[in-house]
């Protein structure tokens, strides 16, 4: 097995194999594979987030394959550059050399040509059903009363909503999958939703944004990955994903979960990180007391023993 280290991308540091145990990522070919880490641009990486980024360069070392760092920049009301700095800032500490960085919103217009496909086809609907009562209707498996409306109808509440109207501001787009499936992931989840707030990268041009859920399957389709490694708090969100990509008429990504890591008294969120730095309470992301990459590097810890610490975990049973 090989590490990147920090320094120069073509210095590998090689690992006696006897210390890690050999992971085989399933349906995987050798040289095919395309993996993607798509962190949110909306805070600094933590240990978590380390462990999901070093299993995908493991996987793309083991197979000759190519890894895509993509920032997720599908809320504009969270994200920043600066935050976009902050995690290349993480993937260099980690040592991570990837192949290509990109970012949802190069992708805008082609996600919004399908979701007015979709509604064209009647596998999506506009919805103006008030948020408090959308989430109930959705927990008790309740058909929303614009699930029938007809595709002009939609095409017109669509148009709305790419003017950022008073009227579509109003409304969402929803997928046609399943309302009443135990599954609540597949209760006609949400694919755009309209947002004035100006986007760190394309300013004002858009009045409304893709949901991570609608944007995952269609961009990693459009990037060739070949698998998505996601931690098992989000295995019921499998058939979802699988669902929206058949709808897209795109051929199946396979899935590699591993378990989420959890620390005992500290946070590993980074919404309440967040929250944190905002009301002074630390010094900022870097702050020694928080499990951020940049927290734990001016703590003192090295690197090579974090990527110990993380890899070692699948040695445990």
């Amino acid at each position: 097995m090989t590490i990147n280290l920090p320094g120069d991308c073509n210095e590998i540091t090689k690992t006696p194999s006897s210390k890690w145990p050999e992971i085989d990522l399933p349906n995987a070919e050798m040289g095919k594979v395309c993996l993607r880490f798509a962190p949110e641009p909306n805070g600094g990486l933590h240990l978590g987030h380390s462990k999901a980024v070093l299993l995908n360069k493991y996987f793309v070392d083991k197979y000759e394959g190519r890894l895509i760092v993509r920032m997720d920049d599908t809320n504009p009301t969270k994200e920043s550059t600066e935050f976009v700095d902050g995690i290349l800032k993480d993937l260099k500490s980690l040592g991570i050399c990837y192949d290509t960085l990109t970012y949802t919103s190069n992708y805008f217009d082609q996600l919004k040509d399908m979701a007015e496909r979709l509604i064209s086809e009647g596998k999506a609907y506009v919805d103006d059903t008030p948020v408090d009562q959308m989430r109930f209707e959705r927990d008790k498996g309740i058909e929303s009363k614009c699930r029938n409306n007809n595709v002009s109808e939609n095409l017109e509440l669509w148009k709305e909503m790419i003017a950022g109207s008073d009227r579509g501001v109003m409304c969402c787009v929803r997928g046609k999958l399943d309302f009443q499936n135990k599954n609540k992931c597949l209760r006609d989840p949400v694919y755009y939703r309209c947002n004035p707030v100006l986007h760190h990268r394309v300013g004002s041009k858009y009045k409304l944004y893709p949901t991570y859920d609608f944007a995952g399957p269609f961009v990693d389709n459009t990037e060739g990955i070949t698998h998505v490694l996601w931690s098992n708090e989000y295995s019921d969100r499998d058939d979802q994903y699988h669902l929206i990509q058949e709808d897209m008429g795109f051929k199946k990504v396979y899935f590699y979960e591993f378990s989420r890591l959890s620390m005992v008294y500290t946070l590993m969120s980074k919404r309440k990180h967040l929250w944190f730095v905002q009301n002074g309470r630390v010094d900022g992301w870097d702050d020694p007391r928080l499990p951020t990459i940049q927290g734990m590097v001016r703590r003192g810890l090295k690197i090579e023993a974090l990527i110990q610490f993380i890899l070692e975990q699948y040695t445990k049973h």
